[in-house]
């Protein structure tokens, strides 16, 4: 019986010895190393929906074609045509994201927006973000450089979490564009990261080319402490002609438990004329989210707008935006929701004859392809 037992005394310390050497052998944190590089990353989204213009102008007019030239979508510019419905793509981010090696790393993207068409109709496609990162220029900085985005309403918009659905206040009504060509430099005063700053220097033109020689400086102040979010935001060009402009904004988040939230935006946009009294733009926007269950989430949101202040004739809107978030599966949305506009007259301000409401089936989906 003693051959067995040595045997068995043998095996269980040559397991233990093979055990240990692996352990020993699996190290605790891997450092990429230069044959880690480059690697490549592929991701976007797509979202669009159908749609139902339950209240509107009721007046259609067509062309010789007889396609209906009404307006399709809620933009607080012009009043929706009422019963106009159909399919509509609203934009789509093909990305791809190339890391060169660890201190520098590359994105390029494109955007399909269902509102910008080429000469013959179709959805039109647009460099979106096309830059170079420099990671780490300093303790906790990084440096972003070519047509970044802008940090305007970065923040904001990711805590909205709902930008399949609508645009955050600032970029709805168009003080500023969500990417540009120049520099944004993105830093923390502290390691937890829970003071930061973004600063800006670019065109003011969007991805569109420079049309003058002034530049528009941004600088955002994102601070977090536990639950509270508030980030300052401010720009300002110095435009040609006693033309310049600036921007004023303030973000502020709450989070709730069981996975809620409550957001606030202020935002005033001033634009300076060659003669008479500047523009004076000034918004608030309010909303809420609540997910009860990981795949089930519901949003609402309301914003005042009030489109320049010393102009003492002229129409305020409210933007009202409800709906449900159902996700069947992971990175899947299907959204019910409803959106309307209303018009309240200042002074002598023609205000529009009737509302806008539309009804919507949003869905939204993203994709991505590992690392290489």
């Amino acid at each position: 019986m003693r051959a067995p037992v040595a045997s068995w005394t043998l095996c269980l310390l040559l397991v233990a010895t093979l055990a240990h050497a692996q352990q020993a052998a699996t190290p605790t944190a891997v450092a990429p190393t230069p044959s880690d590089f480059p690697r490549g990353k592929i991701s976007g989204y797509i979202f669009g929906d159908w749609y139902d213009n339950l209240s509107g102008d009721p007046a259609h007019v067509y062309d010789a074609a007889g396609n209906d030239l009404g307006q399709a979508n809620i933009d607080g510019k012009k009043v929706v045509t009422r019963d106009l419905n159909g399919f509509q793509m609203r934009r789509a981010y093909f990305q791809l994201d190339n890391d060169l090696s660890a201190k520098y790393a590359t994105r390029f993207r494109l955007e399909a927006d269902g509102r910008s068409l080429t000469s013959d109709g179709k959805i039109g496609v647009a460099v979106k973000a096309a830059y170079l990162a420099v990671k780490n220029l300093y303790t906790h900085a990084d440096l972003y450089v070519g047509i970044v985005t802008t940090p305007m309403f970065e923040n904001s918009e990711g805590y909205w979490g709902h930008r399949a659905i609508e645009k955050t206040i600032a970029d709805f009504r168009g003080v500023g564009p969500s990417a540009d060509q120049g520099f944004v430099l993105k830093g923390a005063v502290d390691p937890g990261r829970h003071a930061g700053y973004a600063v800006m220097v670019a065109n003011g033109t969007g991805n569109r080319s420079e049309t003058n020689r002034q530049k528009r400086v941004g600088l955002a102040l994102p601070l977090r402490w536990k639950a509270l979010r508030v980030e300052p935001y401010a720009d300002y060009e110095n435009v040609y002609g006693h033309r310049d402009r600036a921007t004023w904004k303030l973000f502020a988040g709450y989070d709730l438990p069981r996975h809620g939230a409550v957001g606030y935006e202020f935002v005033q946009y001033v634009q300076h004329t060659a003669t008479g009294p500047y523009v004076d733009q000034v918004g608030h926007s309010i909303f809420a989210r609540i997910a009860p269950r990981p795949d089930l989430a519901g949003f609402a949101r309301v914003d005042l707008w009030d489109p320049d202040r010393n102009a003492p004739n002229r129409v305020r809107q409210q933007l009202w935006i409800a709906g449900v978030d159902w996700q069947p599966t992971k990175n899947v949305h299907v959204m019910p929701n409803v959106e309307a506009m209303q018009y309240r007259r200042v002074g002598a301000g023609v205000v529009p004859p009737h509302h806008d409401l539309q009804a919507r089936l949003t869905f939204y989906y993203k994709f991505s392809r590992p690392q290489s």
